[in-house]
């Protein structure tokens, strides 16, 4: 069993989505193209290790240039403003279990569409745990950041992510098929091995565990109209 690392690190990903808010992405490629950082064979570990070492030293004389020089600067900053529009949203499911949760509910969802909207509502960490009396938090679909993460990381890694959510879900394999589909996750295996760990680890952690269908309407009708809705939106929606 690797032991966890202690000591801080930082996310190159969110480190450059800072400080270059105006670049269209923040993919390896597209940044070492712009700073003419070498990256060959894309996507070999030892390859893309190399070159993000590099992106990282020219990200961190940029950050220096800003008088940022620190672990706790960078966490200020990132925390200002409109860091919310350099983060990448995540999907979650919020209950309201009593009026309190009913008028948090109410407030977050206000404050989503007005105060931090961009590109789609978005509920900033911060917020959601000021206004978290009364609301049952979980984990929803695969856009969620614990299905997600039990797709990239080890279940001893995601559990510190888990331990944030009142609940986890897991959905049949037929809701995830797309997943396969883009190759996001190598076979059905491998998609009902992840399904298996999200449950081991709410056992592990004490949280229910919830079967559930990643349902956004009630009758049949009503599908053209999410048709339409997600049609409009800029980026793609499950």
């Amino acid at each position: 069993k690797t032991e966890k690392a202690k000591n801080p690190v930082i996310d190159t990903l969110e480190l450059a989505r800072f400080l270059y808010p105006e670049f269209k992405n923040h993919r390896l490629n597209t940044l070492c193209k712009k700073f003419d950082i070498e990256l060959t064979q894309h996507h070999r570990a030892v390859f893309d290790a190399e070159a993000t070492g590099y992106l990282l030293l020219k990200m961190l004389k940029d950050a220096a240039e800003k008088d940022i020089f620190y672990h706790d600067q960078l966490n200020e900053n990132m925390g200002q403003s409109n860091a919310y529009q350099r983060s990448r949203p995540y999907h979650a499911t919020l209950l309201a279990v009593n009026e309190t949760g009913l008028k948090n509910l109410f407030k977050l969802v206000s404050i989503s569409h007005i105060q931090y909207f961009y590109r789609v509502p978005r509920i900033p960490r911060s917020q959601l745990n000021k206004y978290r009396e009364g609301l049952l938090i979980g984990s929803a679909c695969d856009r969620g950041e614990v299905f997600e993460g039990m797709m990239q990381k080890s279940p001893e890694e995601v559990e510190d992510i888990a331990s944030f959510y009142d609940y986890l879900e897991v959905q049949p394999p037929e809701v995830y098929r797309h997943l396969l589909q883009l190759e996001l996750v190598r076979d059905e295996k491998a998609l009902k091995e992840i399904i298996a760990n999200i449950t081991k680890l709410g056992e592990k952690l004490n949280k229910p565990v919830v079967a559930t269908g990643n349902v956004h309407y009630l009758n049949d009708e009503d599908k053209i109209y999410r048709k339409i809705l997600i049609s409009s939106a800029r980026r793609r929606q499950p």
